[in-house]
């Protein structure tokens, strides 16, 4: 009479956008800001401001909208709302919104891109991979109670 429900076994988890995988310890370039050189680290970066150089992070490259970076970067996630002008050598996460800009070549694993970014340059992603992945279009508001639409 009653049938044992079938496990559909794994369920996968939809990805959530690089901003919301940010952290809490970040190096900060601030607005009005013009650093040179060279930036290596553990931890993610946001920059509002204008650096020139080479950016090798273990964590997320942040470019605000009114940020620029000029060189190479090779981090494990980069975030575009503003302008980078330089190749992003390595990283397995790009997302490029709305006021993003790249001049450049793109060498990554997953790569979106949003309606209206500016893209110049060319994209090399590993032959292996695998089908699309879906991502979360709205979220939990950040006290819990509903939903909000992305930004950018």
């Amino acid at each position: 009479m009653f049938a044992k429900s079938r496990d559909p076994g794994p369920v996968e988890t939809p990805q959530r956008r690089l901003e919301d995988e940010a952290g809490v310890r970040e190096t900060v370039i601030a607005k009005g800001s013009t650093v040179q050189g060279k930036l290596l680290g553990p931890v993610g970066v946001h920059v509002a401001g204008i650096f020139e150089g080479e950016i090798r992070i273990e964590g997320l490259l942040w470019i605000e909208a009114q940020g620029t970076v000029q060189g190479t970067v090779s981090a494990r996630g980069v975030l575009v709302e503003g302008e980078l002008r330089g190749n992003i050598e390595s990283a397995d996460k790009v997302e490029l919104r709305t006021s993003g800009r790249v001049l450049g070549d793109i060498k990554c694993r997953k790569l979106a891109m949003a309606e209206g970014c500016f893209f110049q340059g060319g994209i090399t992603m590993p032959e292996e991979a695998g089908q699309p992945v879906p991502f979360v279009e709205k979220r939990q508001h950040p006290t819990g109670d509903g939903e909000r639409e992305p930004s950018g």
